[in-house]
């Protein structure tokens, strides 16, 4: 896959996360405007006392990350490549905390979360680690 290509999917990809994340932040300021699929799920999860991390609300985290991963992209240098690829990994690593929260502690699933930590989240991953080393293979900087 050539570096423009991967360059693309990695936009696309963080266009998506900062829209999920965005509609999960909205959420988390507007209960009223989720859309969730039955059984309550989303709710239990946004109401549970791990939607929020320091004071900071896991949704804005997460919109935090993905406009970085999306002004990463978009700086294309050879660090930026590399601080993609860290932060591609670290929200891999957070991403699997929350699905094991909601799995084993919360005993609910959000949708709107596992479309962001299951689909999203680990499909940039392993963009931004192709991409990273497409550009050392070549020696590109």
């Amino acid at each position: 896959m050539s570096d423009r290509a991967l360059r693309l999917a990695l936009l696309g990809v963080s266009a998506a996360g900062v829209a999920v994340a965005g509609y999960l932040t909205a959420v988390h300021y507007r209960p009223a405007a989720l859309i969730c699929t039955g059984g309550g799920g989303c709710e239990t999860v946004r109401e549970s006392e791990y939607a929020v991390l320091a004071g900071v609300p896991v949704a804005v985290l997460g919109l935090a990350a993905w406009a970085a991963a999306l002004a990463l992209t978009l700086w294309g240098s050879e660090l930026a490549r590399t601080l993609t690829a860290a932060l591609a990994l670290s929200a891999a690593a957070f991403a699997a905390y929350l699905v094991l929260l909601q799995l084993f502690v919360i005993d609910a699933v959000c949708v709107w979360c596992i479309v962001n930590d299951v689909v999203l989240v680990p499909l940039l991953a392993v963009l931004a680690l192709l991409r990273l080393r497409t550009a050392g293979s070549r020696g590109e900087g």
